[in-house]
């Protein structure tokens, strides 16, 4: 019996111990989240009431196992690696790219300023319809790729209608 009492034991701490590490993270996760509300809180007053920023971000506080502030579609500030590094990140194509990282809150503000003035612009040029620079990302086609392609939309829809017919009756073998 004294073997049971022993593994009891082990089990009882190793309990306490996933509860301690629970705990952890749960505190590292709401010292995140506190970070970006404050930077939230920084930065509104600056964009709140312009008209070309209003509509444009929201400045979205998204809780979680990873919090997040959101710039826009493709951009947010994270508390990462640790519990004091603000990183301003981009999410395009599956890729991640670190804009700005920082420690200072003040500095971050900073970045996502001139991130949402840069956004801005790049949607006023956009609206205007300014041609691209070399090395923007605008694909072309080429004829031989797009007659595949229509091709191939024919080819299936001839067999779509095939099979549809088959099913109802309309063609028997």
């Amino acid at each position: 019996m004294a073997t049971h009492d022993q593994f009891n034991e082990a089990l009882r701490k190793a309990r306490m111990a996933e509860a301690a590490h629970l705990d952890a993270l749960h505190n590292v996760r709401d010292a995140r989240g506190l970070r970006l509300a404050a930077l939230r809180e920084n930065i509104l007053p600056h964009i709140k009431g312009h008209p070309l920023a209003e509509g444009f971000s929201e400045l979205s506080l998204q809780q979680g196992d990873m919090p997040r502030l959101w710039i826009d579609l493709i951009s947010s500030v994270v508390v990462e690696p640790d519990t004091r590094t603000y990183r301003l990140v981009q999410d395009t194509d599956g890729n991640r790219v670190i804009l700005n990282e920082t420690q200072d809150p003040e500095e971050m503000s900073k970045a996502v300023l001139r991130y949402i003035a840069h956004r801005v612009i790049a949607r006023e040029k956009a609206a205007a319809g300014e041609s691209p620079r070399p090395g923007d990302s605008q694909s072309r086609y080429r004829l031989g790729e797009l007659v595949y392609v229509w091709f191939t939309g024919a080819a299936l829809g001839v067999l779509s209608m095939l099979i549809v017919a088959i099913l109802l009756g309309l063609i028997t073998f």
